[in-house]
């Protein structure tokens, strides 16, 4: 660190005890304020991350509900053993609101059973295109039904935490038809599709669940139950040079405004140099922002860009009042305490961003 440099240590020495007073002060003030920002901000993210992980969980694990009065539901009903195999997937475009899917399911059941011959549907797709395409009869009566589909569907992007984000992308399967006397129920969930871009698959996984649904029906008050599948993928944005990539303006707005503390001379000119750089940090955290909001859908909530942002406006702000305040000193009492103050400043807002753009990548 240059603060232990020993030229600057020995500029910090010659400044008189008032001087050396305030620059302590300034520091160990700076230093206490950087850490209620970074773990103020670190909460906040915690925050999101925790609503992030419950909304995966809520989707994946399967809750148990009472199977009592059910007067319209599944309890009658008899269940459609289905294996399901994600062929392809299209890459993860946060921007794009559809996301196509080709996959193949296999039906098996005893058709003597049933009064009409099942089928499913994609329940949350916007658009269906299924096609049967094998059957095959077992020794036991019952039969293997094969259907390909395409699909697409408008998956729930969680877009806060980009670009660290965890993204669920779910199949909804059910009966293709709500009257009939069967219900799908998920057995297997392969997955053969490859890598998409960024993103590395760390889960697949499918549960059974039952939803119920109050109703009112002649007068008496009654639970509707109904059955359904889900099949998920669960993705981690894991690419480190993508985490790079979409903050290089900031990372850039950063060095700008931490480096300019290290213009300095005996002369006033460097400050106006100063100024300027600090000008530029500003100018490159705007495009840093623009580029974001072309990479992803606007979203209401606070994302950790944003949290980025607010941190590196902090900073140089930071980096501004040190410059208003170098000048001070060099004015009082020369370039050799306005220097030890740089570079102590330095030190603090340096360290500062570096531990806090690690404790992202680490936290998240």
């Amino acid at each position: 660190m240059l603060i232990f440099h020993p030229q600057y240590r020995a500029y910090y020495k010659q400044a008189s005890q008032e001087h050396r007073r305030k620059i302590l002060h300034a520091v160990l003030l700076a230093c206490g304020f950087m850490l209620i920002v970074i773990g103020g901000l670190t909460l906040l993210m915690l925050q999101e991350k925790r609503s992030e992980d419950a909304y995966i969980q809520s989707k994946i694990k399967q809750s148990t509900v009472n199977l009592s009065g059910d007067a319209l539901g599944i309890l009658n009903k008899t269940p459609v053993h289905a294996r399901m195999m994600l062929i392809s997937i299209g890459d993860i475009n946060l921007k794009e609101k559809q996301l196509m899917l080709y996959l193949g399911v296999t039906l098996h059941y005893k058709p003597q059973q049933f009064a009409s011959e099942p089928n499913f549907e994609i329940v949350n797709a916007v658009s269906n295109n299924t096609k049967l395409v094998k059957k095959h009869h077992n020794s036991d009566g019952s039969l293997d039904a094969l259907y390909l589909a395409r699909v697409e569907i408008e998956p729930y992007y969680m877009m806060p935490l980009y670009p660290t984000d965890v993204q669920l992308i779910a199949l909804r399967i059910a009966a293709a038809d709500m009257d009939s006397d069967y219900y799908i129920q998920v057995t297997d969930f392969q997955n053969f599709s490859p890598e998409i871009g960024d993103y590395a698959l760390i889960k697949t996984g499918y549960v059974n669940q039952i939803e119920s649904y109050p109703i009112s029906f002649a007068e008496h008050n009654s639970s509707y139950f109904n059955q359904f599948s889900r099949a998920y993928l669960i993705y981690d944005h894991q690419n480190i040079l993508n985490y790079l990539k979409n903050i290089q303006y900031v990372l850039l707005s950063l060095g700008l405004a931490v480096c300019s503390l290290l213009l300095n001379s005996r002369k006033r000119g460097p400050y106006l140099e100063r100024f300027g750089l600090i000008s530029g940090s500003v100018f490159a955290l705007a495009s840093n922002i623009f580029q974001i909001n072309a990479s992803i859908k606007p979203i209401s909530a606070f994302s950790l860009i944003d949290l980025i942002s607010v941190f590196t406006a902090v900073v140089i702000i930071g980096s501004f009042f040190t410059t208003l305040r170098s000048i001070k000193f060099a004015d009082d009492d020369g370039y050799e305490t306005a220097k030890s103050f740089d570079v102590a400043m330095f030190s603090v807002l340096a360290t500062s961003s570096i531990l806090y753009f690690i404790i992202i990548y680490l936290v998240l």
